[in-house]
C-alpha cells in the first residue's frame, strides 16, 4: 500500500469512528425479524439514523404503516421511532450505499432433511453488499452461524469481489445476537455484546459502535471465537434440556414427581442450574444452533457424541407426549385440545414448535385435534393444511377427551380447567403453579 492510499484508509476509519462517536453514522439493519427489528429500534432510540431492510414487501408495508409484527414490540414504540424521521424501512437494497454501518440479522436455518446449515440468507445479504456497498463501511454479522462464516462468507467475498482490503478499505466483525423473545427483563441495551473483528481495527470500530447502544462490551480476538461462543451458549442449554427431559420420563415411570425433585435440587445455592422438562425444544435458536457446531466439527472429522445423544432425546419428546396422551385417553380416535402453539410462553412465535409434531402424530393415529393460543390465531401444518385457534371456554373444553398444556402463556385463565371432564396432561406444571390443580391432572 503506497503512502497516499494508506493515508486515505486511515482517514476513512477515523471518519467512521467520528460518525459513530457523534451518532451521525447511518445504520442499516438487514432483516426486520425478531433480532433485527428490536436492534433497529434501539439504534433509533440511541440517536442514530436507521434504515431497516427486508425483502418481504408485505412486512415492509406493515412496519412502515406503524404495525408491529412482533408481540414483544408494541405499535406505540414503532410509531415513536417512525415519528423521529430517523427510521426508514425499505426493500430497496440499493440504499445500502448510504449506510456507514450494516448489521446483518437474517435467518440461519437448517436444511430440515439432514440438519446441515443453510446460509442462503447470509449469501443473499452479502450479494446485496457486494452490489451496493462502498469503501469504509463497517459490516457486522449477528446471525448465529458456524465459526469461519464471517471471514469466508463476508470478509473474503467482499475483498475478492470489490478489490478492497479488510481492515483498511472496509471492516468486518461478528457479534452474536442474544435476543430473548418474551423476556421483558432483558432488553437489547441490557445484554452484554461479544465482539470479534477480523482485524484489531475491525474489533475496535465494532466495539465503539455497540458501546453506544449496550451497557457492556466483551471484545474477543477473532470472529471465530465470537461465533463459537454463541454456539456454546445454546448447545449448553440443548444438552441440559435433554438431561432433564430424560430425567422427567424416567421419574414418571418410577412414580416420582420430577417437578418436586427440581424444586428440591434448586435449593442448593451453588453448583446447580435449574432446567425444566417440556414437550419438545422449539424456536429459532436452541434446536438449531448445536447443529451448526456439529456440522463444522464433523466436517473436520471430529465427533459430537453429546450433541447427537441430546438430539435423540429431545427429538423424541413430542412423540412421547403424543403417545402418553393417547394412553391417557384410553381409546383410539380420541379428541384432544392442545393449549398453546408457540414454542415459548408469552410469544406469538411458532417456529420449530413441538406442537406441529405432536399434532401430526396424533392426527396420523386418527385423533381429532384442535388448539387454543391467544397469540396465534392460525397455524399451518407441514402438509399445508391450516388450523384456527378455538375458544377457551369450559363449554368448549368439555368436548374433548384430553387437554394437553403445551405452552403456558401467562394470559390464559387456567382456573377454567377446574372440574372439567377431560384428563389434563400438563407438560408445563402450570396447573399447580396457577392454582388450577385438578384430580385429573397428569404432569410430564
Amino acid at each position: 500500500m503506497n503512502t497516499v492510499t494508506k493515508e486515505a484508509s486511515n482517514l476513512g476509519q477515523k471518519r467512521l469512528l467520528h460518525l459513530i462517536e457523534t451518532k451521525q453514522a447511518i445504520v442499516g439493519v438487514l432483516g426486520m425479524g425478531y433480532v433485527g427489528f428490536p436492534l433497529a429500534l434501539e439504534c433509533v432510540d440511541k440517536g442514530y439514523n436507521v434504515i431497516g431492510f427486508d425483502k418481504n414487501s408485505e412486512k415492509v408495508s406493515l412496519l412502515a404503516a406503524g404495525s408491529s409484527h412482533i408481540q414483544d414490540i408494541e405499535d406505540d414504540r414503532l410509531n415513536s421511532a417512525l415519528q423521529t424521521k430517523r427510521f426508514q424501512i425499505s426493500a430497496d437494497m440499493s440504499l445500502i450505499q448510504k449506510c456507514d454501518i450494516i448489521v446483518i440479522c437474517v435467518p440461519t436455518p437448517l436444511n430440515k432433511k439432514d440438519k446441515i446449515p443453510d446460509l442462503t440468507y447470509i449469501d443473499s445479504a452479502v450479494d446485496s453488499m457486494i452490489a451496493y456497498g462502498r469503501q469504509h463501511q463497517l459490516l457486522i454479522l449477528e446471525s448465529t452461524t458456524y465459526p469461519g462464516t464471517t471471514k469466508k462468507k463476508i470478509a473474503d467475498r467482499m475483498a475478492s469481489s470489490r478489490g478492497m482490503k479488510i481492515g483498511t478499505d472496509f471492516f468486518t466483525a461478528y457479534s452474536p445476537e442474544r435476543i430473548d423473545p418474551g423476556n421483558r427483563q432483558y432488553e437489547v441495551s441490557d445484554i452484554p455484546k461479544v465482539v470479534g473483528g477480523t482485524t484489531q481495527t475491525c474489533t475496535e470500530l465494532a466495539s465503539a459502535f455497540y458501546s453506544t447502544i449496550v451497557t457492556s462490551i466483551h471484545p474477543v480476538t477473532s470472529p471465530e471465537v465470537a461465533e463459537t461462543a454463541k454456539l456454546l451458549e445454546n448447545t449448553y442449554r440443548y444438552v441440559n434440556i435433554a438431561l432433564i427431559n430424560e430425567m422427567a420420563l424416567n421419574c414418571r415411570e418410577l412414580d416420582i414427581d420430577i417437578w418436586e425433585v427440581i424444586c428440591a435440587a434448586d435449593t442448593k445455592p451453588f453448583g446447580f442450574q435449574k432446567f425444566i422438562p417440556g414437550p419438545g425444544v422449539g424456536g429459532h435458536c436452541i434446536p438449531i444452533d448445536p447443529f451448526y457446531f456439529k456440522w463444522i466439527a464433523n466436517e473436520k472429522g471430529l465427533q459430537t457424541k453429546l450433541i447427537d445423544l441430546a438430539d435423540e432425546i429431545n427429538s423424541n419428546m413430542p412423540i412421547s407426549v403424543s403417545d402418553y396422551a393417547l394412553k391417557l385417553a384410553g381409546k383410539d380416535k380420541c379428541s384432544i385440545l392442545i393449549i398453546g402453539a408457540a414454542y415459548k410462553k408469552n410469544t406469538n412465535d411458532p417456529r420449530e414448535s413441538s406442537v406441529f409434531t405432536i399434532m401430526e402424530e396424533l392426527m396420523d393415529k386418527g385423533c381429532a385435534i384442535d388448539y387454543h393460543d391467544p397469540f396465534i390465531s392460525e397455524i399451518r401444518l407441514n402438509d399445508g393444511s391450516r388450523k384456527q385457534s378455538v375458544p377457551f371456554t369450559k363449554e368448549q373444553i368439555n368436548q374433548y377427551d384430553v387437554i394437553i398444556i403445551h405452552t403456558d402463556h401467562d394470559v390464559i385463565d387456567y382456573s377454567i380447567l377446574k372440574d372439567v371432564s377431560p384428563i389434563i396432561f400438563d407438560t408445563r406444571n402450570v396447573c399447580k403453579e396457577k392454582s388450577a390443580d385438578n384430580c385429573r391432572v397428569v404432569t410430564l
